[in-house]
């Protein structure tokens, strides 16, 4: 008798720990399961965004830029008016990589394409060289 007294017993205690967390409401007479919470960790975040940044660069394509100046905030929003009113179809952008401001133009799929523009650019701008840089493809 007290063994099966002993193994009811540990058969409740483990169901009923083992049991969803329900709430019975005696005035309307229904039963609802609470929500679980879930506690979103520092961890979890910075796994998400290695994740995104993962994405992102697996959507960068190799290029050839034309970088004609780097230096001061002035200087650069100077040369990038300057390229705009000389070449106003071409892809102009300028980049902060401490302590310089960087003005890049175009994105060229080979290095011949960049050196033929490089030619035409160096007229106005003689400090200009090419550099590789990984771009997204509407830039290309």
């Amino acid at each position: 008798m007290k063994i099966k007294t002993i193994l009811l017993g540990t058969l409740f205690i483990s169901l009923n720990s083992y049991s969803q967390n329900w709430d019975y409401n005696e005035d309307t007479d229904t039963v609802a399961q609470q929500k679980i919470v879930y506690i979103n960790t520092k961890k979890v975040d910075d796994l998400l965004d290695k994740k995104r940044r993962i994405d992102r660069a697996e959507n960068l394509f190799k290029s050839f830029r034309i970088q004609l100046f780097s230096g001061s905030r002035s200087g650069s929003s100077a040369s990038q008016e300057k390229f705009k009113k000389d070449f106003p179809t071409v892809l102009v952008e300028t980049s902060y990589e401490q302590p310089y401001f960087k003005t890049k133009v175009g994105a060229y799929r080979t290095r011949l394409e960049a050196e033929r523009a490089l030619l035409i650019f160096k007229n106005s701008f003689k400090s200009a060289f090419i550099f590789e840089e990984r771009v997204t493809l509407d830039k290309l």
